[in-house]
């Protein structure tokens, strides 16, 4: 499967995003030319960024908090399904 290519209308960067995670993989700003502005526009852009940074971590911790829990969910009921089933364990060694 590709990943989705995409251009933001509103400020033509290029973003690049997972087609079944849906998280965003690559963001390329188009590129300017000329000066690079005033230093307090240069210093907003780096607090939008630094916001839009702290915003991604915390999505993704979260994301591997709920990850944990899932993943010990899954386990409890493959224990269970393993107690209650009736099936005699075969080591595959053993089938030769």
């Amino acid at each position: 499967m590709k990943n989705f290519e995409i251009t933001c209308p509103c400020c033509e960067a290029t973003l690049v995003i997972d087609r079944v995670s849906g998280e965003v993989l690559l963001h390329k700003a188009k590129e300017t030319r000329g000066p690079g502005g005033s230093l307090e526009s240069m210093v907003a852009g780096l607090e939008t960024q630094k916001t839009e940074a702290a915003k991604r971590f915390d999505r993704q911790l979260e994301s591997q908090k709920d990850r944990a829990r899932i993943l010990e969910e899954k386990f409890r009921e493959a224990l269970q399904r393993a107690e209650k089933s009736d099936e005699k364990f075969v080591n595959p060694m053993d089938l030769d």
